[in-house]
Formats: C-alpha cells, sequence, structure tokens
C-alpha cells in the first residue's frame, strides 16, 4: 500500500520505522486538506480473506468461469495486468490461467511474472485472495513465432485444457514501423486462430481490438467494414519487401488510416472474419484506455499513453502549452477496470450467442466500449474537475509551476512553445550540465513536439461510437454481476473518477511516495506566492485561454 512506501521513505531519510499509522497521515490529513488519501485510493476498503466452498454457487458469469483454464496474451500489458487480477479475485472457482510470456531484456517469462505481481495493483489480490499463485502458469514463447514458438508440450496442454481465450497482446505504438506492426496484430492474430483450430473444449476466444480500427468513419458501428486493401495481399507485400522499402511506402500503404497501429488492427479483425470460422469469437473495441475507476485500487495505471502523458506533463509543471480547443471535442476515455469487466461479460455474451445461434451467419460479434455515447466528457470539465480536487495532492517532483495555456492559434501556438518550452529547455539543461547532471528537459520536450504531432488526427475530428450491443450486454447481466462486474458508462461519475486519477498519477505512475505530500505542499505554496497565474479569456485572431491547472 502507498503506506508501505511512507514508511520505506522514512527509512531511506535515516527515521525509525516505529511510527504509527496515525502519527505518519497526521501530517498529511489536516483541516486545510481532510481527504485520507489511502481511503482515497482505495486501499482502506480490502475486503477480509474468504475460502469459498466449492460447492457455493456464485453468478452467471462466476459460474461461466467455473472449472475453466483460460489463456492470456498480453497478459505483461496494462489491461492484461487488471485482467489476471480481476479473475482471480472474482472468479473463485476459475480452475488455471496461462499467460504468454516471453523473454525480455534478459529476463525469463517466470522472472517476469513474479516482477509483475509484486506490482501494488495486486495487493488487494493478495491480501483477499492469498491462494491464487498455484493458479497461475507461464507459456513461454513470442507472439510473433509461428504458434507463438510454444513448445510440444504446451502446445499439446493448449489443446486439452484451455477453455477461454484473451487475445490481448498487440504494439499499441502509432508510430510503429508497419513491419513489426503487421507482425504482431495481424500475423500474431492469425496463429492465435491456428492453435485455437486445436483446442478441444473452446468456450470463446475474445480478441481485444480498439473503437478507432475503422477510425477513417466517423459513425462506427459494432459491425465490421470493408476496407479498401486485402489483408492478404498486405501481408505478402510486408513478407516480400525490406523493412527500409516497407517504410518508405508506409504512408501510401495505410490510407486513410493515419497511422500502422489502427491499420493493422482494421486488418486484423479483417483477418478474424474470414479465417475464424467454426471458433466462437468475438471482439471487443474499447475506446482511449486511461486509470482505474474503482478496483482493485483507485487511479492506478502505468504507462502515459495518449491523453494521460499530457495530463502529467502538465501536473509535473513540463507542459505550458497546447495546441488544441477544450471545447470543441469529447475526451472519449474509459477506465481500464470498466473496460476489463465489459471484456469479461462480453466472454459469456459470446459463448452464449454461439452456442445458442443467435449470431448471424458469418458475422462475429462485436462490442464497442466508449464514453462518448453514454457519458461524454470535455477536456474543459477534466481541467475544472482537476483543478477542484488535484490541488490537494502536489507533486514533489515538480519541475516549475502549475499552468496551461491552450490555443488553437499555429502562430500564437509556435511562439508561446518557443518561450515556455524550447527557451527554458536549453536554459536548465544547460545548468544541468555544468553541475555535472544529465541534461533532459530538451528531449522530453522534442518527444511532447512528436506525440502532438501523432495525434494530431485525433485532435481536430469527432467521432460517434454506436455501443448497442455493449449497452444491451449491460441490461441483461444479473443484479449481481452488475455489481461484481460493473461497467455501465452512464452511471460512472466523472468527478468521481477525476477526484481519485490526481492522486493516482501522483502515486501509482510518478512514483512519489505520499510522505512528499506536505513537503510538495510548501514548494507548492512558495511556488504560487512568486508566480501570479490568472484565468484568462482573450482574443488572439482565435480564443486562446491561460489556465492554472493543479493536477496533482
Amino acid at each position: 500500500m502507498a503506506l508501505d512506501v511512507h514508511r520505506r521513505g522514512l527509512q531511506r531519510k535515516g527515521q525509525k520505522n516505529s511510527l504509527k499509522e496515525d502519527d505518519i497521515l497526521e501530517q498529511i490529513i489536516t483541516p486545510e486538506h481532510p481527504i485520507d488519501p489511502l481511503q482515497l485510493l482505495g486501499e482502506r476498503n480490502f475486503k477480509e480473506p474468504r475460502e469459498i466452498p466449492k460447492e457455493e454457487i456464485g453468478t452467471p458469469i462466476q459460474e461461466f468461469f467455473r472449472d475453466a483454464t483460460v489463456f492470456i496474451t498480453g497478459g505483461t500489458g496494462f489491461m492484461g495486468k487488471i485482467l489476471i487480477e480481476k479473475l482471480l479475485r472474482a472468479c473463485p472457482h476459475i480452475k488455471h490461467l496461462y499467460l504468454l510470456v516471453r523473454l525480455k531484456k534478459g529476463k525469463s517469462p517466470h522472472e517476469r511474472i513474479d516482477d509483475i505481481f509484486q506490482d501494488r495493483l495486486f495487493k488487494r489480490l493478495k491480501y483477499e485472495v492469498p491462494k491464487f499463485y498455484h493458479k497461475v502458469s507461464v507459456m513461454s514463447g513470442n507472439i510473433e513465432q509461428p504458434l507463438f514458438g510454444l513448445s510440444e508440450e504446451d502446445k499439446q496442454k493448449f489443446a486439452e485444457e484451455v477453455n477461454i481465450i484473451f487475445h490481448g497482446a498487440a504494439t499499441v505504438r502509432f508510430d510503429e514501423k508497419l513491419k513489426t506492426a503487421i507482425g504482431i496484430n495481424v500475423l500474431g492474430t492469425r496463429e492465435l486462430i491456428k492453435l485455437a483450430k486445436t483446442v478441444k473444449n473452446l468456450k470463446v476466444l475474445m480478441h481485444v481490438s480498439t473503437a478507432y480500427a475503422f477510425c477513417p468513419h466517423l459513425q462506427v458501428e459494432e459491425k465490421l467494414y470493408d476496407m479498401p486493401v486485402n489483408y492478404e495481399k498486405i501481408i505478402e507485400k510486408a513478407k516480400s519487401m525490406s523493412e527500409d522499402e516497407l517504410e518508405y511506402e508506409t504512408a501510401s500503404i495505410i490510407q486513410p488510416w493515419p497511422n500502422t497501429y489502427t491499420f493493422t488492427k482494421a486488418l486484423a479483425e479483417c483477418l478474424l472474419q474470414q479465417e475464424s470460422q467454426g471458433i466462437p469469437i468475438g471482439v471487443f473495441r474499447p475506446s482511449v484506455i486511461i486509470s482505474t475507476y474503482r478496483e482493485p485500487v483507485r487511479g492506478w495505471i502505468d504507462n502515459v499513453y495518449g491523453p494521460i502523458g499530457i495530463i502529467v506533463g502538465v501536473g509535473t509543471g513540463i507542459l505550458h502549452v497546447y495546441e488544441g480547443n477544450l471545447d470543441s471535442n469529447s475526451a472519449d476515455m474509459v477506465p481500464v477496470d470498466l473496460v476489463v469487466n465489459g471484456l469479461i461479460c462480453s466472454a459469456k455474451d459470446t459463448a452464449d450467442k454461439f452456442k445458442n445461434s443467435q449470431k448471424i451467419e458469418g458475422e462475429i460479434p462485436i462490442y464497442i466500449y466508449s464514453s462518448g455515447t453514454q457519458n461524454p466528457i470535455t477536456w474543459r470539465k477534466i481541467v475544472d474537475y482537476s483543478e477542484k480536487h488535484g490541488m490537494d495532492w502536489p507533486t514533489i517532483r515538480a519541475v516549475w509551476y502549475y499552468s496551461l495555456t491552450v490555443t488553437e492559434n499555429k502562430h500564437f501556438y509556435t511562439i508561446l512553445q518557443f518561450f515556455l518550452h524550447v527557451l527554458p529547455g536549453y536554459i536548465l539543461d544547460f545548468f544541468a550540465q555544468l553541475l555535472g547532471k544529465k541534461p533532459m528537459l530538451t528531449k522530453i520536450y522534442q518527444k511532447m513536439n512528436n506525440v502532438r504531432d501523432i495525434l494530431q488526427y485525433f485532435r481536430i475530428r469527432v467521432w460517434t461510437f454506436k455501443n448497442n450491443n455493449t449497452q444491451s450486454l449491460w441490461d441483461n447481466l444479473s443484479e449481481k454481476d452488475k455489481e461484481l462486474f460493473f461497467f455501465d458508462m452512464s452511471n460512472l461519475s466523472w468527478e468521481y473518477f477525476l477526484q481519485a486519477m490526481c492522486l493516482g498519477l501522483r502515486v501509482y505512475l510518478v512514483n512519489d511516495d505520499i510522505y512528499t505530500i506536505p513537503a510538495a505542499r510548501k514548494k507548492w505554496q512558495r511556488t504560487t506566492t512568486t508566480t501570479t497565474i490568472t484565468t484568462t479569456n482573450y482574443k488572439f485572431k482565435k480564443n486562446q485561454e491561460i489556465i492554472s491547472c493543479q493536477l496533482y
């Protein structure tokens, strides 16, 4: 828990570890700041361990996973970790989980899994279900190899034991090289289909795609769209051309898709449609996935992809100017724990559709999971809620004051970027070198510019996602399953979410121990007294605004 990190922080400072919890937190919880950070994160709400009798009947979703052996690709990733945690904690009679893991950075697959379970994400699982580890095994392999490079023994286990498959492995980099993206996102999916066809008792295979797979369409429904190119021809082209040749032609090959990620995810769906005959398969398409909403802890995240990187940049005082409009576009984001709950429930729904022949022949059930249709939120609301709730949790790692200028005017943006990013970056890096420290800011601002360019396509467009299948799935759940596997976006409170996200980013992502909160608050007070920032609307060809953003 965060309290454990606090105690380790005190030890590093040479202080004794004999302080009681109340003594530790009394510096943080004050009349001016009455919120308990551990309560806000949900780390005080763990249930007492309970052995569930085998004969105890669970909810329909829980019973679907009774005695099931589940195979998961992408289990070491952001969403995969939440899926593993949820299945082990919420499905007491699940039989086993097999995780596909590859050798990486000199660490064996087993070492990597051991490292994953050290993540604070699994604190709740370890407390509530201490006897879980025997249910998890590794299958050593690589998604880019034929049949994942599984050993003969693992292939036999796969065929004889696996009942449910979750395919979440993918490269999610927007600027990934086309050959690599095809190898992982498309050919990897094909190899999984080959393996799935060997399974003797397969209930369902759920493929995790993205709501933006067919982003050239501004209105996206839960169906497969035709592509202007045949996936087989693209695969052959990728095999026949060198990486440099393919890189040179990438823009023309993927047109009208904006990047290799969305393009190859669309190809993968087309491949599934053509090559998965006889397999009970479904496709789950989430939009932009962000921090946890309420479980296993609130505000947990382990990456800075997409909008999270922008929020962290502002919260640490690094990002001060951004090109865009806070009111024009909604931020179609979905919390990762709700995404996983929807995915788990869609697995049973897909299996039922195939079992009862409820689906149209030749069509794959598709579930879009997004917020824009049922519960939209603008970037302005995100900023407002962050200002309201985030100033209790400033980070000691902040390098400058908290401010953000948002403008639609390219010329004004260029001027502000020079004075607020480029010039300070060079100056501070120069002094860092004089002090013998590693210069970082210039490189960070260069990366931010790259991210801005990559996200340009998505900043200037608005999509409408039709998610009738997902809404129907929710409506048909039992009341107990709705409580246990909550994913109803229409009943999500964005203010409740952002209340914890600001602290969660500080604790789980920035790795800023909670014991620094008092010092960080003092630093924040010094900053705000020496720097006056006001919220101002004014005109410079187009409306611009300067907003004070206290995101941590």
